[in-house]
């Protein structure tokens, strides 16, 4: 019953976000829509710049590229940029992964070829200039400090950079000492990644052969007509990293796997997830977090040549070594090895999930993007493909060495050479 609602839920606004028609601009950019009955439109300027692509030379470019997002231009200043998106009453966000960063607006639909224009302006003309990057190197440093003030961040952070250390292990995050130090260190970088190759434009509510005339006349068509740069592979190369905390009661531990991308949300699905918010879920995971009183919540990340899956437990530091340990035995007992019953939650969860996220036009939006691009992105057809060998692929992938991340006291920690796996 849930899973045929779940795709009529999401036949209704973007069933074709998994299969997108592409077009390409005589320079190279990528450009999608699908249409929609919610009165709204959503225009995505997605760049394949995330900080994936750093160097040791411009780490932390990504983030300061995300935090210039409708600055002064030369054709607009800032100030102009975010009235006229007031008296349209849409509403401009950026964004960054580690492999796209992604300037994105919603606006009713009579807006969208100001809005074109707009982010033909970011693209081609964004001036960088050095009063702006003091102003934004305050809110790139306050970023950053927030998120290292978060023990779940700096976890997830670091699951990243144990397992792949460079590419996907670059933190989303400026470092504090960062060489990224004038406007025109961020405007090279931004000259490297904005080329046809690199860029797509995406949206919903929008019609295709309409979004493809207002990008080709917009300035976006003056960006130089280059491919994207061959791409090291992602590797997964396993370890362990522990971060000494002794100031806070709770202490944090990831355990991370490999996967393949199109499994990452299924697999996490099966490790379990909360479903009801004042209830206990039936997975093994959640009946033992709740009988010893600690967290365990299943995250996933999925890229374009490598996915992640994995737990991350919180619980009192004194309690820790027992809870870490009492999740790698449920993981080997029963996640590695699922039963007929779990598989079809993990199934049902999974489409639920996607669905739900397939509804809003910030979901569908960011998905289309990365397709557009060539990567991965979580659909009902994704979760489909994955359903069929779940039980396999969760043996081979949760028999694997994973990585670790601990925030704590490390005498309170059980090294991950210790679980088992």
């Amino acid at each position: 019953m849930y899973s045929r609602a779940a795709t009529k839920a999401a036949a209704r606004g973007y069933a074709s976000v998994a299969n997108p028609a592409v077009t390409s601009t005589a320079n190279g950019i990528r450009v999608a829509a699908t249409g929609g009955d919610s009165g709204l439109a959503t225009i995505s300027l997605v760049i394949n710049a995330g900080s994936r692509h750093e160097t040791v030379e411009t780490a932390g470019a990504a983030h300061y590229l995300k935090a210039f997002g409708f600055r002064n231009t030369q054709g607009r200043t800032s100030f102009r940029t975010i009235r006229e998106a007031e008296l349209n009453g849409a509403q401009l966000t950026a964004e960054a992964t580690r492999e796209n960063i992604t300037y994105r607006v919603q606006c009713f639909p009579e807006a969208v070829p100001y809005f074109v224009d707009v982010l033909g302006d970011i693209a081609a003309e964004t001036r960088f200039a050095e009063h702006e990057f003091r102003d934004v190197s305050r809110i790139v440093e306050f970023e950053a400090l927030s998120a290292r003030a978060d023990s779940v961040t700096r976890a997830l952070d670091g699951v990243h950079q144990a397992a792949f250390r460079g590419g996907l292990g670059n933190s989303l995050y400026a470092p504090h000492a960062s060489p990224v130090a004038t406007g025109n260190a961020v405007a090279q970088y931004a000259k490297s990644a904005l080329v046809g190759g690199r860029v797509a434009v995406v949206a919903t509510g929008v019609d295709a052969t309409e979004l493809a005339r207002l990008v080709s006349e917009s300035k976006l068509a003056q960006l130089p007509s280059q491919g994207a740069p061959a791409l090291e592979a992602a590797q997964f190369v396993g370890g362990m990293q522990q971060v000494y905390e002794s100031a806070s009661p709770v202490a944090h531990y990831a355990l991370a796997f490999p996967c393949a991308p199109g499994a990452a949300r299924v697999l996490e699905a099966l490790l379990g997830s909360r479903r009801a918010k004042w209830g206990v879920g039936s997975s093994p995971l959640a009946q033992a977090a709740s009988r010893l009183g600690f967290s365990a919540e299943a995250f996933s990340f999925s890229y374009s040549d490598a996915g992640v899956v994995g737990v991350l437990v919180s619980a009192q530091a004194t309690h820790m070594r027992d809870a870490v340990k009492q999740v790698a035995e449920c993981v080997q007992k029963h996640v590695a090895r699922p039963d007929a019953s779990a598989v079809q939650r993990a199934v049902a969860a999974a489409r639920v999930d996607v669905a739900d996220l397939m509804a809003t036009h910030e979901g569908a939006a960011r998905a289309l993007g990365q397709l557009a691009l060539g990567q991965s992105a979580a659909t009902l057809e994704s979760v489909e493909a994955a359903a069929g060998s779940l039980s396999a692929t969760a043996q081979s992938v949760f028999s694997s060495k994973p990585v670790a991340v601990s925030i704590g006291l490390p005498q309170s920690t059980p090294y991950v050479d210790t679980l088992g796996f």
